[in-house]
């Protein structure tokens, strides 16, 4: 009997220390042929070291994308059973101090990319039956203040997945939809220790703010990334994988209120865990001291 060869799975965005890392590792651990990409293979050559295949891939370069399609079809024959679009980019600043290029730079690659990639790679995935996996987050569903630009794109990775599952279904491909809680990975330390300007409104409460902008707090809440990788790879493979899986710390209090709650039910819930009472009687105090 002929042995069925091993499916293979592409994932951006898998340098040292994040969920893409932690997702090939676990995929490979598996037993499936592993394509770990990034734009720097400097940082991916660890998982060169462990028997992963690895490609360089800039999911904002078209060029950078159509090498990584033309290199898998010469894997594989021309099919690619799991693509998980994992690369993403953070950007935590006020709206009102907010710099829009910065923004749409993000939108790039947490939004439009997705797709871009997934156009890209349609081929290969119809041919083998296979499945997108998009690495969304609860910061699309609940909204993080400081942050609103990188809530924004999440949530609309959010609606993507779910309208590309739709679209997908005739041509037999799935679409899963990762609604990501906190998670310990080097995220954070990627945004270089975001500051308000000085002439923010929102100085008189800088030292309330930044560090919320830089993550503090969340690592007690994080669920470590191999954990994470785990439940993740373990839907994943399943013939009949949940489509909107919820992994990570957070995760639970997020999804009951948005399923249980009201319209309006933040309003009360963040700024209570985001000081914002307190956010305001600074900036209060400082009007009138002027």
């Amino acid at each position: 009997m002929s042995k069925t060869p091993r499916k293979t799975v592409l994932i951006s965005g898998t340098s040292q220390g994040g969920i893409g890392d932690a997702l090939a590792k676990e995929f490979h651990r598996q037993g499936l042929r592993v394509i770990a990409t990034a734009r720097n293979l400097a940082k991916v050559q660890h998982l060169k070291d462990l028997g992963l295949d690895v490609l360089p891939l800039d999911v904002v370069d078209h060029a950078s994308i159509q090498d990584a399609v033309k290199s898998v079809e010469k894997f594989t024959g021309g099919k690619l059973d799991i693509l998980i679009n994992n690369s993403g980019n953070g950007y935590n600043q006020s709206m009102l101090d907010s710099d829009v290029d910065i923004a749409k730079k993000m939108f790039d690659v947490n939004v439009f990319a997705i797709i871009e990639v997934t156009k890209a790679f349609a081929p290969q995935l119809i041919a083998s039956k296979g499945k997108v996996v998009n690495i969304g987050s609860i910061a699309g569903i609940i909204p993080l203040p400081w942050g609103g630009y990188y809530d924004a794109s999440k949530a609309a990775v959010n609606h993507l997945t779910r309208a590309l599952r739709i679209e997908l279904a005739p041509l037999g491909v799935d679409a899963i939809n990762i609604t990501t809680g906190v998670v310990k990975t080097k995220f954070f330390d990627n945004l270089n220790a975001p500051k308000l300007p000085a002439n923010s409104v929102y100085a008189p409460a800088k030292d309330l703010i930044e560090p919320v902008m830089a993550g503090a707090g969340l690592e007690e809440a994080g669920m470590e990334a191999d954990v994470f990788a785990a439940a993740v790879v373990k839907n994943v493979l399943k013939s009949n994988s949940t489509k909107d899986q919820w992994v990570g710390g957070n995760t639970f209090i997020v999804w009951f209120a948005s399923t249980f709650g009201w319209a309006t039910i933040w309003d009360v819930i963040v700024p209570r865990l985001f000081k914002i009472g307190e956010v305001t009687k600074r900036i209060q105090a400082a009007g009138k001291s002027k």
